[in-house]
């Protein structure tokens, strides 16, 4: 794709309506500036529902697993139970944006973004990755493209941020923490909120079917060990929370704003990593 289209038809990033990419105002919805200064057709085709976001996340968030496995690989864990298996080491963990423990110590408060895109073992990733498979898509079409990549970043925020003061009241420090399983378990708040307000016989199936999936959830996570359960209701309630806040998708509604707005979570989460990166590698290798 073009990195800049300055010239030429594209959709609008407000309401998808094809139009001229050096249009001042969009002629169907009035947004300004509806070329975004040449990149328009990039928010438009990332956010028009023909790109599997779901799949983006789940290549980013494997691809950062093997990434930690390989910085450290002399002290990765290779098979130490069904649990334990591949898991990288803290120092590699660390580097790349764990949250609490000694990131919580060095004042990196940004490792509450950076920590629900890493991983701590093949098991742990191959579970959160089924749900967001199975998750994804629905929050996609019920939401639209742009809400559930907010929803997934907030409600990891979220999820981090309740299992670090968890960690803090009970132990004085938060213990160190990873996974996407907080944002996992906002899916299925948002999901149940929505199912809620949504009504019908769609809704309350949506809403009964997503409360049953997450008592499952919660009862498997307490019977796990080394199981961050403040992350997972933290992620919960926040996704409660924002299910009331999100209106029902269509082609029109999602409009430029929100798109922007994950555009930034993402690009802030991007370069959060980056600083934990930077700060990190040195002091840990």
């Amino acid at each position: 794709m073009k990195l800049r289209k300055t010239q030429g038809a594209i959709l609008c990033p407000g309401c998808k309506a094809l139009i001229d990419a050096d249009e001042p105002a969009c002629p169907h919805c009035g947004l300004r500036a509806p070329g975004l200064f040449g990149f328009g057709h990039i928010m438009s085709a990332l956010f028009s529902g023909r790109k599997d976001l779901v799949a983006g996340l789940l290549i980013t968030c494997t691809a950062l697993f093997v990434a930690t496995l390989v910085l450290d690989w002399q002290h990765v864990r290779m098979f130490g139970g069904f649990i334990s298996m591949l898991n990288p080491s803290s120092a590699s963990l660390y580097t790349f944006g764990m949250t609490g423990g000694q990131a919580y110590r060095m004042g990196h408060w940004w490792t509450l973004t950076t920590a629900t895109f890493l991983h701590g073992g093949l098991v742990h990733l191959a579970f959160n990755m089924m749900w967001l498979r199975v998750l994804g898509p629905t929050v996609m079409v019920e939401m639209g493209p742009a809400r559930f990549i907010v929803a997934f970043v907030v409600t990891g925020i979220t999820g981090a941020l309740a299992g670090n003061l968890y960690g803090l009241v009970m132990y004085g420090v938060p213990y160190p923490s990873i996974g996407a399983s907080g944002a996992v378990f906002g899916l299925m708040g948002v999901l149940i909120t929505f199912g809620r307000r949504r009504g019908g016989a769609w809704g309350r199936a949506l809403q009964g079917k997503l409360a049953a999936w997450a008592l499952i959830a919660f009862v498997f996570g307490f019977a796990m060990p080394n199981v961050n359960n403040a992350a997972h209701f933290g992620g919960a309630a926040g996704g409660l929370l924002l299910g009331y806040f999100m209106p029902r998708f269509d082609r029109a509604n999602e409009g430029l704003g929100v798109q922007l707005f994950a555009v930034a979570l993402l690009a802030g989460s991007a370069v959060a990593m980056l600083a934990s990166i930077v700060l990190m590698y040195p002091l840990q290798f």
